[in-house]
Parts: C-alpha cells; structure tokens; sequence
C-alpha cells in the first residue's frame, strides 16, 4: 500500500502537465434539463431503472426515534392494528436511502408503470445480468397474470381488458441504465433472455455507461497488480470493466437488431470540494497515458469524463448528447450539495442541470418513437 501515494503524485503531476481545464469540444445539451416542461408525452410501455456498480433500489439506514407514550396506551392500540397497518408503521419508521432519487415517482406521476431493478452491488456482468433477468421475470409475470393491457401500456391501440396470460403475449419492456447497469442490460439481451412469453425488451437508454471501460477501472487494476491481498479485495467486476476488457466484451456480446439502443454522456471540470475531484485527474492520467502529447491520437475531447466514465465510453447505438458540468452520481440526482451551495451563495443561481427533467425528457422521447 506504501506504492500509492507516490503513485497518486506522479499521476497528478503528469496530468498537470498534459492539459489544462477542458475547454468546450462537445456539443452539450444541459440546457434542455435546466427546469422542468410543462408537458411530457408517456410511453407505451413499462419501464425499468436498472443500477451501476455498487448501487441498491433502497438502502434502509437505521431506524427512526421512538416517541414513547404510555406503555399501556401503546399496547392497546398495536393490538387493534392489522398486519398491513404494522407493515406501513415500520416501513415509516425507517430512514432510507434511494438510489434514483424521485425519479421514480416522477415517472409514475406521469403514468409510467416503473420498477426499480436490484442486483448484487458489487457481482460480475453475468451475475448481475441474472439477477436483472429474474427480477423482470418475476414483475412481468404479476402484471401478466393481474394486470390488462389498458392498464400497462398507455397508447390507445391497446384497449383490451384480457390480461398478457390470457392473451399469450409477453410484456414489452423500456431499460433505462446508469453506469454499469447499461452493461448487465446488453449482457441480458444478447446472453440471457430467451424467453420471450414473459417480456421482450423494446429498447435500452444507457447513462454514462463505461460501454469502452472505465480509466479508473485501469488505474485500479493495474493499482492492485500482483498483491495477493488485494486481489481478494477487488471486486471481479471492476476487472471486467477496464478498457482491455470491454474491448473483448463488445466483441461477443452483439446488440439485438429487435432491440432500441440509446445513450448519453457526461462532463464536467471538478472544484476542489467535488467527490469526483480525484477520479476525474486519474482519468486524465490513464486517457494521457494512452493518448501521449504530440500523439495524432491526442485530442481534448478524449478527456472528457464525469470522474467514472469518459464521453468516448458512454456512447453506444443513437448518442442523444452530451451533459456539461455533470458528474457521474448527479445524472441519479445524488446532486452534490457543496457544489449547489457555493453556486447559490456565490452566484445566486440555481444548479445548471435538474436530472428529473432528464429522465422525463427520456421517457417523452420513447413515447415518440412509439416505446
């Protein structure tokens, strides 16, 4: 472990050396996510928030503080209570963490039926991609059995009350993906999913997906070497996901012609308070490292990243845009309150990008294309 400062100062200082602050190469569409529409089309069908590395649905924390009062007064009214109302109780009673932060109530208050997905937060591609598969088995199957079609799918083509069982058809499905999750969701589609009674995938968005790698994933790899100690510590994932690695990925798992792809990128130059401030410069070092100054290859938009995951990276099939002054948690509205504070004391303005107004403009524009 005593090899990573030195490391951590060379690599600064090389980056310091190669470039300064980026400069605008990139067309960016942060402007479009400033503030909310009035309107949003909804899309036809259902939709699925699939997480990256390290992510969860909901992470319960601890409890909240019991107010006592009484013990015999307590007693008496848990006991008229039923199980649902008990199950709501403590439900309440928790203080949760969200993954995707009002996005999904946001996309159901626009009449979307969302899911958030669940995987194991640091498990392999395959492993991951498994889960996923069953999870949306398991949803499609309840909406199948309960559910009609003109309670799922929201254009007016589909007026029937028989439910998808009785209909023998499967529920067609939209992914939406941030960082890994956009590649367990491919892995799914060309690996995985076969059974296509249950659901088939209509089309997957992915949001700042390492669909290349991920620089960091080099730097840590190459970080670990040969440690035996630290091998064990690593998790196979962050293997998987390094450069080299998705090179071979993207070689053996084919899109699905049925199947709609889409992507967006990410941007931004960290303050010094930013969570992303390190990261970001190891991305520099690694893109400097394979991009030497004075190289035909060099050019300033190859360090574009939002601390995780470069702009090169993150596109895949239709690229939509990209997002200035965004870091990687920002695009789940993980918005870093620092940074959004200095803005407003400093500058008296609002934060330049809202990622609720991203994933309803995501759904207005599947609802478009008839998804």
């Amino acid at each position: 472990m005593q090899g990573i400062r030195p490391l951590m100062k060379a690599s600064l200082r090389h980056f310091h050396n190669s470039i300064g602050p980026l400069k605008q190469q990139q067309p960016s569409i942060t402007a479009n996510y400033r503030k909310l529409r009035e309107h949003y089309d909804v899309p036809k069908y259902p939709i699925v928030l699939c997480h990256g590395f390290s992510g969860f649905d909901k992470l319960t924390l601890l409890a909240k503080p019991d107010l006592a009062i009484g013990e015999a007064v307590s007693s008496a009214k848990e006991a008229m209570k039923d199980e649902k109302q008990k199950a709501e109780e403590t439900k309440r009673s928790l203080l949760e963490l969200e993954y995707w932060v009002g996005i999904k109530e946001a996309l159901q208050g626009l009449g979307s039926t969302v899911f958030i997905a669940k995987v194991p937060a640091f498990g392999d591609i395959e492993s991951r991609a498994r889960s996923l598969d069953r999870f949306i088995t398991k949803q499609c199957k309840i909406l199948r059995e309960r559910e009609s079609k003109s309670t799922i799918y929201t254009d007016d083509r589909h007026k029937s009350h028989d439910t998808f069982a009785e209909e023998g058809k499967p529920i067609k499905i939209n992914l939406i993906s941030h960082s890994m999750g956009g590649i367990d969701s491919r892995y799914l589609i060309s690996k995985i999913h076969r059974n296509d009674n249950i659901y088939k995938v209509a089309s997957l968005t992915t949001i700042s997906t390492p669909h290349h790698g991920s620089e960091c994933a080099d730097f840590l790899v190459d970080l670990v070497g040969g440690n035996p100690l630290l091998k064990q510590i690593c998790p196979r994932s962050v293997y998987e996901l390094t450069t080299a690695s998705m090179a071979k990925f993207n070689k053996n798992v084919p899109d699905d012609p049925n199947v709609q792809y889409f992507s967006f990128g990410a941007k931004f130059n960290p303050r010094w308070y930013n969570l992303f401030n390190l990261t970001w410069r190891i991305m520099n070092y690694e893109i400097a490292k394979e991009n030497p100054k004075g190289s035909s290859s060099t050019n300033e938009s190859h360090f574009a990243n939002d601390g995780i995951v470069s702009v090169d990276s993150a596109k895949w099939g239709t690229y939509i845009g990209t997002l200035d002054q965004v870091d990687h948690l920002d695009l789940i509205n993980w918005t870093n309150r620092a940074r959004s504070f200095y803005d407003k004391i400093m500058w008296a303005k609002d934060p330049p990008f809202d990622p609720i107004a991203l994933y309803l403009d995501i759904a207005d524009k599947l609802a478009k294309r008839g998804l």
